[in-house]
């Protein structure tokens, strides 16, 4: 269920959808949306409905259709399971969902290969697993997977309520002048390139905080980025308007900052998540330690402070 906030009046009703509903493709919503599913103040309306103001969005999930995506053997790192959920720690490269060029051999396939093993004649087996939020291809770090859809429901409201707890290493190009700081500004659609993200007066409100744990000579800096909102590509996009853009990152650069190392990836990292366990209600927290591709970039460098008062594992 969702509230327009005043400052969305006159959105189309797929386009906001698709801007909140981030666990979903656009895809989907609009299935969703033709089928019916989907009710502002208890009335169904079309795509093309023009939102208000203090509007009552309502998305009636339906249950999954049975998965078509083929399972597969994989060796997931999995941190954490149990019959409800399980956390994983995705290694860089690897792609979460099937899409076009990436058909299969994504964590999806993998997930669906080890729950149909571990879930095997409970009736809530891979149709029901529920990948609750994202990571890009490059990046690297922590997800967390529903296995039954009430999990899933539990844990997306979550993630829209703004009490999960999600902190990110990154490496950036350039030393910012002040060790913390919060970006604070809207994101939305680049209106030079649709594809990309951008700070735009029409976009959502985003919020992003960042520490400086380590500067070093070449040029580049260590932080410690918590995302106290969720939009897409966030991080690299705040870090873009921020003039600090992440090593690597091949779409969000800055005229006048140059990578001059080579990276094999975006210098990104989910080190660290925690959540409420939608079943027990225990607090859980996980950290995931740095990958070895970005060990190996950081011991290209040499610290400005040659005893970082934090290290990044």
């Amino acid at each position: 269920m969702y509230q327009v906030d005043p400052g969305e009046s006159k959105k189309r009703l797929d386009h906001f959808l698709a801007q909140t509903c981030l666990p979903f493709s656009r895809s989907r919503i609009q299935k969703i949306l033709d089928e019916g599913l989907i009710t502002v103040n208890g009335r169904i309306e079309p795509a093309s409905y023009k939102i208000r103001g203090a509007d009552i969005i309502t998305v009636h999930i339906p249950p999954p259709a049975p998965s078509e995506d083929a399972p597969e053997e994989m060796d997931l790192d999995i941190l954490y399971e149990d019959e409800f959920l399980l956390v994983i720690n995705k290694p860089p490269s690897l792609v979460v969902h099937p899409a076009p060029g990436h058909p299969n051999g994504t964590l999806l396939n993998g997930l669906l290969g080890h729950l149909s093993r571990e879930e095997a004649g409970e009736g809530e087996g891979p149709a029901r697993a529920g990948l609750v939020h994202r990571l890009d291809q490059n990046t690297s770090g922590l997800l967390v997977v529903g296995k039954k859809s009430e999990v899933v429901d539990h844990l997306m409201e979550q993630f829209r309520g703004r009490t999960v707890s999600k902190s990110y290493i990154a490496l950036a190009i350039g030393i910012p002048p002040s060790r913390r700081g919060l970006i604070d500004a809207p994101i939305g659609r680049s209106n030079g390139d649709r594809k990309k993200f951008a700070v735009t007066s029409g976009g959502k409100p985003s919020q992003t905080r960042y520490r400086v744990m380590t500067a070093y000579r070449e040029g580049y800096s260590l932080l410690d980025i918590t995302l106290l909102t969720g939009r897409t590509h966030q991080i690299r996009v705040h870090m873009q308007h921020l003039g600090y853009p992440l090593a690597g990152d091949p779409v969000y650069k800055k005229k006048g900052r140059k990578d001059n190392l080579l990276f094999p990836r975006i210098m990104l990292h989910a080190a660290n998540l925690g959540f409420t366990h939608p079943i027990t209600g225990e607090e859980l927290k996980f950290h995931a330690p740095l990958p070895p591709d970005m060990q190996g970039a950081l011991s290209q460098l040499h610290p400005l402070d040659p005893s970082p008062s934090t290290s990044p594992d």
